[in-house]
């Protein structure tokens, strides 16, 4: 086995049983015959060396490892056919794969609204975009596995280039139904004895928020930690308690959340990450024009 890759046939066959959990349903739903979908999962056990699946009481059960693998298969096989996407719009004409990256707080709004406006110029031009924090995006900018990445500064790393996007505030989100939603900036007096959804990790927003509270003596009280923001603001939106967070995580609130301007003022850069010996791209240029003007309107509009 170590000497050859699975035939894609069989790993579709197997992935076909372990999602309709039978050879029968499998079998019409790839068209094939059942004996046939049995020869092609049996052949990928025997090179495998290990069961994929078991019978109990006549029906069939993924093994332990049998999950693993399947799991590893299945993602390798979703790679093989965006390979081919990028294939057949490169015989297309289309010019290029961009492969964009955002933290949280960007992800849900400022990242793709700025690939809206760019795509409108580059429309046959096939994008990736994922969620990731920013030692991931490191990580994946030098393993040349994204092209560019979205971060809330400070951010640096050998090899990279950092380019300033936007500057915004922080806010707080409350039920537009809550009392304190009728004032037009929040502090922490104002704040003192209010409930508190927060981020579960050290995040430099969350001790800088922290600190202004410190200062004059009073705690937060928090009553739910998440590990997102969009998490964080359907927390809000569900009256769990009230949240502190960055004005550009505000680009899409669901409806009943408002935000106010928090006092005493925390600022926070935005920036795009890029790798310093790329040669010159001229996507990843508009790309972060784009994602700059997007954000300098909603700072100013906000």
């Amino acid at each position: 086995m170590a000497d050859r890759i699975p035939d894609t046939a069989q790993l579709r066959a197997a992935l076909m049983v372990w999602h309709l959990g039978g050879v029968t349903r499998a079998a019409e739903e790839i068209g094939l015959t059942q004996p046939a979908v049995s020869r092609l999962v049996a052949a990928l056990e025997s090179e495998l060396g290990f069961q994929l699946f078991t019978r109990d009481n006549r029906r069939l059960l993924v093994t332990e490892p049998g999950v693993a693998f399947l799991q590893q298969a299945e993602a390798a096989l979703g790679g093989l056919g965006r390979l081919s996407e990028w294939a057949a719009a490169l015989r297309r004409g289309r010019s290029g794969i961009l492969r964009i990256a955002a933290v949280s707080a960007l992800a849900h709004g400022l990242a793709p609204r700025a690939l809206a406006a760019f795509k409108r110029d580059y429309p046959d031009l096939a994008v990736e975009v994922i969620e990731a924090d920013r030692k991931a995006q490191v990580e994946a900018l030098a393993t040349r596995r994204i092209d560019v990445g979205l971060v809330a500064l400070p951010a640096s790393a050998p090899g990279l280039r950092v380019e300033m996007i936007v500057e915004g505030e922080a806010v707080c989100l409350l039920p537009e139904n809550h009392p304190l939603a009728a004032a037009d900036i929040l502090d922490p007096p104002a704040l003192a004895g209010q409930n508190f959804i927060r981020l579960n990790e050290p995040r430099l927003l969350q001790s800088m928020v922290d600190a202004a509270f410190d200062r004059i003596g009073l705690a937060r009280h928090v009553s739910v930690a998440v590990n997102a923001t969009p998490l964080m603001i359907s927390c809000v939106a569900e009256g769990l308690g009230l949240a502190i967070t960055h004005r550009m995580s505000t680009f899409v609130l669901p409806r009943g959340v408002v935000a106010r301007p928090f006092r005493p003022t925390i600022s926070f850069a935005y920036a795009a990450l890029r790798r310093m010996d790329d040669p010159p791209n001229a996507f990843i240029d508009a790309y972060v024009a784009q994602a700059r003007e997007v954000g300098r309107a909603w700072a100013s509009n906000s």
